[in-house]
């Protein structure tokens, strides 16, 4: 029988190593061709007489299996899809689980979701000690849960705690806790050591099939009440039904590991086909998408960093901690001081190692000299959002620094074609329009104008990949895409709230429809005087302006002065959060939200993004629109058709 995507090859040993080699894949994904000719192989090894034992491994140099293939879930029409794809998956993957030899998996790299169900079939499995060797079920950041009979096999062998732990977070596992869990049996040093570690974990068995783990004595109920209060706390059924989904299922069907494992085909079709999936699952797109326009070299090691303030400070913090060498400068001495301790902050609490931390102290230096850019690749302007200031800024760094380094700015509105005129090479200025608080957002609008080189613009791109950012490249034009459709949005909310509206319950509005905080709220947390300043280049209500300018004058500017449209104590606004009618919070949402989708679509219109795709995810990147609705224009179109 020939094959294209899997092999099987018996040793001396009357061992059958049956090895997964996507065709046309650089990495192993388990499309329904894959399962097809799985149910083969699996014919295959039920007709070998006198087979020892069965060994799966990974015959690509670059992880186990990676899931299923998300882009064929798009062509399942309905929930009778994905149960007929489950009811065809989970008969191919019983009738492995079934051989009656001893079998073993080998994991090197990555096996996550479907992956690990795969590996999950054999009774032994080996993982390498690479810190690259990860296993996890990711399922639930789609929407989903583990479908492939994983939940139960999982079950089986570490029990409801850490397998809810696993399906609630997503989170991946690596070798050294996936051994002390019991989720795995042995580990090999590596994956030259990865064959001969299973053949040693199938000598232990003495040719005979071991019997299945059983779970006992545990408290299911109070397991599945701890992970509930312990992963969902902020999660909502009718926002992201998967993880109550998941609750509920080992609920009720632990302790038998094999209803649990039927039962998904009874869960997994309905959430596959729910809004909140269908978002996700384009999130993950999106992020597919964005990462691969920041993929290449953008073969800048050195960055300068012009202005130590909060902006400043936090973009040369970041680059640092990614492995550049950044020179830091400000006007004010105790203003790079500041910042310096901030970063040392924010080290600890990523990295932790006491040498890693060190290392990247070392590669932030503080800079009043600016003698660290002779020898930057790149620099960023991060000083006051005017156009005097940042002319007369560009024009001195101009004559200093190298001929071939970018120079980028921070600018939030100012178009790049002013700020431009100060220099003799204009094409060589680029945006870099990072968002506050710089370590938390993903988002860069990567900035080109008229003049801008393209080359810069592409390296600028790749810049932000090195950071572990999400570049969305924009035209240069008022507000670029998120401040021109966050603005108008927020500004609407303040209008709305002058006219009598309570703020609270304007706030809540948009709380209920996914949104991080709402607009009268965010107002305050951006700050009033902020605001005003953003908001005058994109036009805003008189009423609204008059209200701004009023709370400017009397020094309540929102959070960081304690008060503003509320009162704010520990960081928190003060508001009662009070109930209203669902109805009428949700018109409320879509009516404030309508003003984004304006903006965001006359963004894709006037090629300011290149597309709509470029829009939705700059604004669930940015602004932390909600990621189960798939952004403000997918959200739309999906309610409008």
């Amino acid at each position: 029988m020939s094959f294209q995507h899997w092999s099987i090859d018996v040793d001396n040993a009357g061992i059958a190593w049956l090895t997964i080699d996507v065709k046309d894949k650089s990495v192993n994904v388990l499309t329904r061709a894959v399962i097809a000719e799985l149910a083969d192989a699996a014919s295959q090894l039920e007709a070998m007489p006198g087979l020892s034992a069965m060994a799966m491994i990974s015959g690509k140099p670059m992880g186990f299996v990676y899931g299923a293939d998300i882009n064929e879930f798009e062509a399942l029409e309905d929930e009778a899809d994905v149960a007929a794809l489950l009811d065809e998956v989970h008969a191919t993957f019983q009738r492995i689980a079934d051989l009656p030899c001893p079998t073993v998996a080998g994991i090197d790299g990555f096996a996550l979701g479907g992956g690990l169900e795969l590996a999950l079939l054999c009774d032994r499995l080996v993982m390498t000690s690479s810190p690259k060797t990860q296993v996890g079920f990711p399922e639930v950041k789609l929407g989903l849960m583990p479908g492939y009979g994983g939940t139960g096999r999982a079950y089986a062998r570490v029990g409801a705690a850490a397998v809810l732990d696993m399906m609630l977070t997503g989170r991946m596992v690596g070798s050294a806790e996936a051994l002390a869990s019991g989720l795995v049996d042995a580990l090999a040093e590596d994956r030259d050591q990865l064959k001969a570690a299973m053949a040693d974990v199938l000598a232990t068995l003495g040719g005979g099939k071991p019997p299945r783990p059983v779970v006992s004595g545990e408290d299911t109920a109070a397991l599945v009440a701890e992970a509930k209060d312990k992963f969902t706390k902020r999660a909502r059924p009718d926002h992201t039904p998967a993880p109550f989904a998941i609750l509920d299922h080992i609920a009720e069907n632990a302790p038998d590991a094999a209803a649990i494992s039927a039962a998904e085909k009874s869960i997994f079709p309905s959430l596959m086909v729910s809004p909140a999936s269908d978002g996700l699952r384009r999130v993950f797109q999106l992020t597919d998408m964005v990462r691969k326009t920041a993929r290449g070299s953008s073969g800048i090691e050195n960055v300068h960093v012009v202005g130590a303030g909060v902006m400043g400070g936090d973009i040369a913090a970041v680059a640092a901690m990614s492995g550049l060498t950044v020179t830091l400068s400000d006007r004010d001495e105790n203003a790079i001081a500041n910042a310096i301790d901030r970063a040392r902050v924010l080290y600890e609490r990523r990295l932790k190692a006491p040498e890693k931390i060190n290392a990247a102290m070392d590669r932030l230096i503080a800079d009043h000299a600016q003698s660290g850019l002779a020898d930057a690749d790149l620099v960023i302007e991060a000083v006051a959002e005017r156009l005097d200031v940042k002319q007369a800024v560009f024009a001195a760094l101009e004559a200093r620094v190298k001929p071939d380094a970018i120079l980028a700015t921070n600018t939030s509105a100012i178009p790049l074609e002013q700020i431009a005129e100060a220099l003799t090479n204009p094409g060589r200025l680029i945006g870099l329009h990072f968002f506050n608080p710089v370590p938390v957002l993903p988002l860069v609008e990567v900035i080109w104008s008229t003049v801008s080189d393209e080359d810069s613009v592409a390296r600028g791109m790749q810049f932000a990949g090195q950071l572990k950012k999400m570049p969305i490249r924009c035209k240069s034009s008022p507000g670029f895409v998120v401040n021109r459709a966050l603005l108008p949005y927020i500004n609407a909310g303040l209008e709305l709230m002058l006219s009598g509206v309570e703020a609270d319950k304007i706030d809540e509005a948009l709380v209920e429809f996914g949104m991080p905080m709402g607009p009268v709220e965010l107002a305050d947390q951006i700050g009033l005087d902020v605001m005003l300043d953003a908001s005058t280049p994109l036009g805003l209500p008189a009423v609204v302006q008059a209200s701004l300018a009023e709370h400017i004058a009397e020094g309540t500017i929102g959070r960081k002065s304690g008060r503003g449209y509320y009162t704010w104590a520990d960081m928190k606004a003060e508001r009662p959060r009070a109930s209203y009618d669902a109805r009428e919070l949700q018109k409320l949402a879509e009516d404030l939200l309508s003003h984004m989708v304006r903006e965001c679509q006359a963004a894709v219109d006037e090629g300011v993004v290149g597309s709509a795709d470029d829009a939705d995810a700059a604004m669930i990147f940015g602004v932390g629109y909600p990621q189960f609705r798939g952004g403000p224009l997918h959200y739309t179109r999906l309610n409008t058709n």
